[in-house]
């Protein structure tokens, strides 16, 4: 009862990440080489990200989706370098821009996600108000970063996603993920494929 109280409190606060021990409170961009006790810039060229639908804390990971049905989108990453390295979580408005095709053509976002990025990017919304974490990507060991609803489903509890209730179909998901807090270059991540049935 505990757990399904916290799942949904999650859902309804829109809140993406969950209290992780490998989170800790906003660090510099620079990194702490934990041997040497030297820092240096994260390279992005060491930093593999991979997306999935379901996983995470709602359910378990699946390319099948029923109509109505919502789809969440997981993101691991993984730091492919030798030493440990930590990449900001802020929130996905800040840091996603998935890329949703339907056989092959592009799907917009619903009008109201649009809206709020054209708000965040022209008030500077993460710089004055968000409450970023980094996490910690120790060497070849995947981690999930952040999860977010992708589609809303027919009933929507505020879980705010990204686009309206899919239909049936075959659909391809790339998504930019930056790594810093607020701004600065993204990641292509992996692309993934998924289906919606009747």
């Amino acid at each position: 009862m505990r757990l399904a109280a916290l799942v949904l409190m999650i859902i309804l606060s829109g809140i993406t990440r969950a209290d992780r021990t490998d989170s800790v409170p906003p660090e510099p961009k620079q990194q702490l080489n934990s041997t040497s006790g030297q820092t240096s810039q994260i390279n992005s060229n060491q930093i593999k990200i991979t997306i999935a639908t379901g996983g995470g804390p709602l359910q378990p990971a699946t390319d099948t989706y029923r109509v109505g049905q919502p789809v969440p989108l997981v993101i691991t990453m993984t730091n492919t370098g030798s030493q440990p390295v930590y990449v900001c979580e802020s929130g996905t408005l800040y840091q996603d821009r998935p890329q949703l095709l339907k056989d092959g053509k592009p799907i917009p976002y619903m009008s109201s996600r649009q809206s709020m990025i054209e708000l965040a990017v022209r008030d500077k919304t993460c710089d004055k108000e968000n409450l970023p974490q980094q996490v910690l990507l120790r060497p070849n060991e995947p981690t999930v970063v952040d999860w977010f609803t992708l589609a809303e489903g027919t009933t929507s509890i505020g879980d705010d996603g990204w686009y309206e209730p899919l239909g049936p179909g075959k659909y391809t998901l790339s998504n930019q993920r930056r790594l810093s807090c607020c701004d600065g270059t993204s990641i292509e991540t992996t692309t993934i494929s998924f289906v919606v049935v009747p």
